[in-house]
């Protein structure tokens, strides 16, 4: 599996695109297209002839989700958000104005939800969607064998901000309590900054730490 890591947005979002391989008509799927200067992406995408199948969003905050329609008009693949996030999604106007002054038309509506347990395929490799409310009521992490996309649940040192209207102090706990469960081997490639390892995490990070004490 291929991972590339794109810093996108004034926020500095992270957007990948994962890939079976670089072999030209590998299929991929951009994750977290954050902004409409895709550029970057679209070029790694074209230089290895890679083949995107579907846009996945770990959520649907505007600095994760405000490029995808260019990405399905680009590529002609489907995008897809946990439900809980929907109405987040259809405010992605509205906030990218709020935070960053930034006009952004309407986005259309996502081609279809995800659900904790589904399982979505790339090539040959699987992954399960856990669904991880906190940062927002849709979050959601991408688990494979070797590597985990974790949105904006858990970062190299931290967690996703709960103190967002829509976030939930109390359903992060719940959600950092799941994802103790995580292999210590598991490669986690998050929202935002660098990625890390979950026995790094679960070594260095206070507030997963806090959770393996049941919240004490």
């Amino acid at each position: 599996m291929e991972v590339r890591r794109f810093v996108v947005s004034p926020l500095r979002s992270n957007c990948y695109v994962l890939s079976e391989s670089l072999r030209p008509g590998s299929p991929a799927v951009i994750i977290d297209p954050g902004y409409d200067e895709l550029e970057g992406v679209f070029e790694y995408i074209e230089q290895h002839g890679l083949r995107v199948v579907a846009n996945w969003n770990t959520h649907a905050h505007f600095d994760h989700v405000l490029g995808v329609d260019l990405v399905r008009d680009k590529y002609h693949c489907p995008a897809y958000v946990h439900k809980a996030d929907a109405d987040i999604w259809a405010r992605t106007p509205l906030n990218a104005m709020r935070w960053i002054g930034k006009e952004c038309a309407l986005l259309r509506t996502p081609d279809g939800y995800l659900a904790d347990g589904d399982v979505l395929t790339l090539g040959s490799e699987a992954f399960t969607v856990w669904h991880t409310p906190g940062h927002s009521p849709g979050g959601v992490c991408f688990v494979g064998t070797s590597l985990a996309v974790t949105g904006d649940t858990l970062f190299k040192g931290t967690v996703g901000r709960t103190d967002l209207e829509e976030s939930s102090p109390e359903a992060m706990e719940a959600s950092l309590e799941r994802i103790l469960a995580w292999d210590d081997e598991l490669l986690l490639y998050p929202g935002h900054g660098d990625e890390t390892t979950m026995s790094e995490e679960r070594e260095k990070n206070r507030f997963l730490r806090i959770a393996a004490r049941g919240g004490r």
